[in-house]
């Protein structure tokens, strides 16, 4: 399926259920019948943007500064209304359709103590609460962002993720994820559940593209115990959800500036009236580059034959570059009628780097995507998704000096899907097929040449609620690699609650990962001198894997305790190894086990005057062994923690926070074989916190004060492979306008 036919497909499908829909339902002036109502906080104060959907259609909307919304039907049956808002627990109502003159009918939500009844879709596709899930899922909400007020998404995983590292590639200079011991590589990156191409530093997407005043929130699938979303997500699925028009009429103005470590500026917009949707966000971003500077190189003992050495190296500075990024992001949504729905979603990305020191060259980093959705319920409890998405990422070349640019990089995928859920009783039945169809032009591959992969899979998995305290989820996934043939892997997740206050799970998991086009086909002079060439290996085996979980989760008013533990077993791993041969050169091969095992616990309460604590630890044991040492750079032990404060006086609502991060100091080896050296280099603690304050005043408007880096730690430069090196303390203030609360609309 070539580019051009995708996006044809994609646009006909839209347009013929658009057509279809309008045919049959005879336009708007059949919706005589309306339903109104107004939904309030505890204190019958009106909720704007609170969601309501009606239940087995795909009709929905949004709450407008008074708290009211209308929903207009063809007949006067009764229908079931799922009111929802963050923070809250969800609500469903009754109501019957009537004429406009009809009173409103009045909705009031209370305040939710723990947070298991936010709603996810990333494991079932359908919406459903996380205290009902069986695989091991993790949210970051909406209202965690906005506490810690992150720059970029890294800020945001690391603060909120244990176990999560974020190097530094010192070659491209951007940043690298490694979350309980699994690369990049393994963990499956999403928004709005498609794919995410291009890679930013070795075998990670660019975390730049991701927009942080576009999330939504973020849902986070530990391990591959993912039937939907591949198998190939061996360290887990992150998908991140973006925002929509949620109220008839949304409008924001934001604005950060923190100085020299960046500024950001957004404007969004949107309109969800009847059966039409639409929003659009643009957003301008920059920071500055800087450089960490070592007095001391770092200091490492080394043991020969000759006896063991202490060095200190020779001073070491990193640079990290600064960006100046434009973000487009535009959604177009249709309801066609109580049972069919269209989206159509396209955005644009570009990134001017700042030129790197000794270079003549700049470099441009530009993505733009087009994908759209066609939801169909053939019956109230089925649902059929069409959807397809083309994303192109390419990496420019400015040489300004001659004034020609080249193209050294470009990834292209195509993602066609169609999904279908039902529910029959105590059984949900989850079944769709997926493709991916990708390009990879890569100044990696000889020649900058381009290679291309064609990979199919096809799913089935079943959620069976045994008992009402027993709940079962088996899946199976069949992909199809061109290069690979067929491979199944199966997945087997159980929920169990003894108690009402007790959620026992357990799951097991096969993982496969096939061989990247860069991994099978790269043939890289590195420093274009000969001295060190990085090799392909086509004859690479893929990846595979099993993995363990076991997790317990406790919740009584306030207080919400869960420990989980995962163990993955590897065969055939990918690595780059030496060739031995007397050069620099290494090429990809396959190792012949690897093991992670990982155990997180989480601690929160909640007050019903406003606080919230929360505490967070993660120990990972990576090992890879070389020589009967380990050489893994993972930390074995991290812990995040947060106190979040929140509380209305009157009409103005206050929010006080302080995040933190902790490390610990570990050591870690690297041997070289042919001169029968081992070397052992430390690394120290570290401790990152951020405090940020803020008012919300009538008429929308929002202020925010905060400090970034509250401890002024500063990092090592030669530890920059481990962590992206921190310069110190930083201050950030932030200005949120809100239009729609502002003219009352």
């Amino acid at each position: 399926m070539t580019m051009k036919r995708g996006i044809l497909l994609l646009l006909l499908t839209v347009a013929v259920a658009t057509v279809f829909a309008e045919g049959t339902t005879g336009g708007d002036d059949r919706y005589l019948y309306a339903v109104k109502g107004i939904v309030t906080d505890e204190n019958g104060q009106p909720l704007p943007g609170a969601a309501v959907k009606v239940t087995g259609t795909t009709f929905g909307a949004g709450t407008n500064t008074d708290g009211a919304f209308i929903l207009r039907f063809e007949d006067r049956k009764e229908r079931t209304l799922k009111v929802s808002f963050v923070g809250y627990d969800p609500q469903e109502v009754k109501a019957v359709p009537g004429s406009d003159n009809a009173a409103p009918i009045e909705i009031r939500l209370t305040p939710a103590s723990n947070p298991l009844n936010e709603v996810v879709i990333t494991g079932s596709l359908t919406e459903k609460p996380l205290k009902e899930v069986p695989v091991l899922t993790r949210v970051i909400s909406q209202k965690e962002i906005q506490a810690l007020n992150p720059m970029s998404i890294e800020t945001l995983l690391q603060y909120e993720l244990p176990g999560l590292q974020i190097g530094f590639n010192s070659m491209s200079q951007l940043p690298e994820i490694t979350y309980q011991g699994m690369g990049g590589e393994y963990i499956l990156f999403l928004i709005d559940g498609e794919r995410v191409s291009g890679e930013g530093a070795d075998h990670n997407v660019d975390f730049t593209r991701f927009n942080v005043d576009d999330i939504e929130r973020i849902e986070i699938i530990k391990g591959s115990q993912s039937t939907i979303y591949g198998s190939n997500a061996l360290g887990g699925v992150i998908n991140i959800i973006t925002k929509n028009a949620d109220r008839p009429f949304t409008g924001n103005i934001n604005a950060r500036y923190a100085g020299s470590n960046g500024q950001k500026y957004t404007l969004s917009s949107g309109i969800r009236k009847d059966r039409l949707s639409s929003y659009t966000s643009l957003t301008w971003r920059a920071k500055d580059s800087y450089t960490i500077e070592d007095t001391e190189g770092k200091s490492t003992v080394t043991t020969s034959p000759d006896g063991e050495t202490v060095n200190t190296g020779d001073p070491q500075y990193t640079t990290v570059y600064g960006y100046n990024i434009w973000d487009l992001t535009q959604k177009l949504g249709y309801t066609c009628n109580e049972r069919l729905s269209t989206e159509l979603k396209g955005s644009f990305y570009h990134n001017k780097r700042d030129i790197r020191t000794g270079k003549n060259y700049q470099d441009f980093f530009i993505d733009y995507t087009l994908g759209g959705k066609v939801k169909y319920l053939p019956a109230e409890n089925q649902q059929i998704t069409l959807s397809y998405l083309f994303d192109s990422y390419k990496k420019n070349k400015d040489y300004f000096k001659s004034g020609k640019t080249d193209t050294d990089y470009h990834n292209k995928t195509q993602t066609p899907r169609v999904d279908y859920t039902g529910t029959f009783g105590a059984h949900t039945v989850s079944a769709g097929f997926e493709g991916n169809l990708e390009y990879l032009k890569h100044y990696f591959m000889k020649d900058t040449s381009s290679v291309s992969m064609q990979t199919y899979a096809l799913y089935l998995q079943e959620d069976w609620k045994v008992t009402e305290r027993l709940n079962v989820v088996a899946g199976v996934r069949a992909d199809y690699h061109q290069k690979y043939h067929l491979h199944v892997t199966p997945k087997l997740s159980l929920m169990y609650t003894p108690w009402d206050c007790l959620t026992l799970r357990a799951g097991y998991s096969q993982g496969f990962r096939s061989p990247s086009l860069k991994e099978l086909y790269q043939e890289y002079d590195m420093g274009g001198l000969g001295w060190m060439m990085l090799y392909g290996n086509p004859n690479l085996k893929p990846e595979t894997s099993n993995q363990y979980a076991l997790s317990a989760e406790f919740t009584k008013g306030g207080l919400n305790m869960s420990v989980s533990a995962t163990h993955n077993r590897f065969k055939n791993r990918i690595t780059l190894q030496s060739l031995n041969d007397g050069t620099s050169d290494s090429r990809y091969e396959n190792a012949e086990r690897a093991r992670t095992t990982g155990i997180e616990t989480i601690v929160r309460y909640r007050w019903a005057f406003g606080l919230t604590l929360t505490g967070s630890y993660a120990y990972t044991d990576d090992y890879e062994e070389v020589e009967g040492l380990n050489t893994s750079s993972v930390r074995p032990h991290t812990a995040t923690f947060s106190a979040l404060f929140t509380r209305k006086f009157g009409k103005i609502g206050t929010n006080l926070s302080l995040n933190g991060q902790w490390a610990c100091p570990f050591d870690r080896y690297s041997v070289n074989t042919e001169q029968e050296t081992v070397t052992r280099i430390s690394y120290d603690a570290r401790t990152i916190c951020s405090m940020n304050a803020g008012v919300t005043l009538p008429r929308g408007v929002s202020l925010n004060v905060g400090v970034d880096n509250l401890l002024n730690y500063r990092d090592k430069a030669a530890d920059s492979s481990l962590q992206v090196p921190q310069k110190g303390i930083s201050l950030i203030g932030t200005v949120n306008i809100n239009l729609a609360d502002m003219f009352r609309l």
